[in-house]
């Protein structure tokens, strides 16, 4: 089916304006989203990072100015927060998972708990319909059953050297010819059985890449990580996760 208007998904930016230290004038991104309206399936909250108060005070705002925002709940806020958009609202977004040094497994240990008390139904299946902020590692999207995610590793990958790749114990390979070679997951390094396999997968995604081609230019490593991110998709629409806390046994 061909759709007669383009659809987006609207962040709000806070997270790069916090960085750079940039405030983002509230009335502006209302009129901003206004004049916009007819573009956007879903436009986010203006969060306010690490103060869940002002982040609900904004969301409740922008609702008076007649708009209806995806609220945004904050990793590491107060539980009571997520409760209330997941008891109140059918699509929701969780942030603070881009640009933190916190490590990964705690990360993971942190959505165990919120999918386990608010968002995940005894079937595994999700409550609510959820958004993940930058939020594409492979095993964080396979984890949970999320409606939507978006990051932009996709990109980033492809300009550092690297390129997703489904096959073997690498989730993705470095294979610029300017990156180092040493590195364990470069495709040099690779067994020559292995780089075959992944030769033949490139060559046969899309228009067909070759190893010289993904090795010399950024933009066709872009192509190739976006191709993955939407078989990705694909698989996961038709096999959506089901969230299941492995329950530990002592003895």
């Amino acid at each position: 089916m061909i759709q007669d208007k383009l659809c987006l998904f609207l962040d709000s930016g806070a997270f790069s304006a916090f960085t750079k230290n940039v405030e983002i004038n509230i009335d502006e991104y209302i009129e901003f989203i206004k004049e916009h309206k007819q573009y956007l399936d879903v436009y986010a909250n203006l969060d306010v990072i690490k103060n869940a108060d002002a982040t609900l005070e904004n969301q409740r705002y922008m609702e008076s100015k007649g708009l209806n925002p995806l609220p945004v709940y904050h990793l590491g806020s107060n539980h009571s927060y997520l409760k209330y958009y997941a008891d109140n609202y059918d699509y929701l977004g969780i942030g603070g998972m881009a640009g933190i040094d916190t490590p990964k497994p705690t990360i993971i240990s942190q959505l165990d708990e919120l999918w386990m008390k608010y968002l995940a139904n005894e079937d595994g299946t999700a409550r609510v319909r959820v958004h993940g902020f930058a939020c594409t590692g492979i095993e964080l999207v396979k984890r949970y059953p999320w409606y939507s995610v978006d990051s932009t590793s996709w990109v980033l990958t492809g300009r550092f050297g690297s390129v997703f790749c489904p096959l073997g114990s690498f989730s993705k390979i470095t294979i610029s010819d300017k990156s180092d070679k040493s590195k364990p997951d470069h495709f040099e390094r690779l067994g020559s059985h292995y780089q075959e396999t992944v030769i033949q997968y490139f060559k046969n995604l899309g228009r067909g890449y070759t190893i010289e081609e993904l090795q010399q230019k950024y933009q066709s490593r872009d192509e190739v990580n976006i191709l993955y991110f939407l078989n990705l998709e694909k698989e996961l629409v038709e096999n959506p996760p089901l969230f299941k806390i492995q329950q530990m046994h002592l003895f």
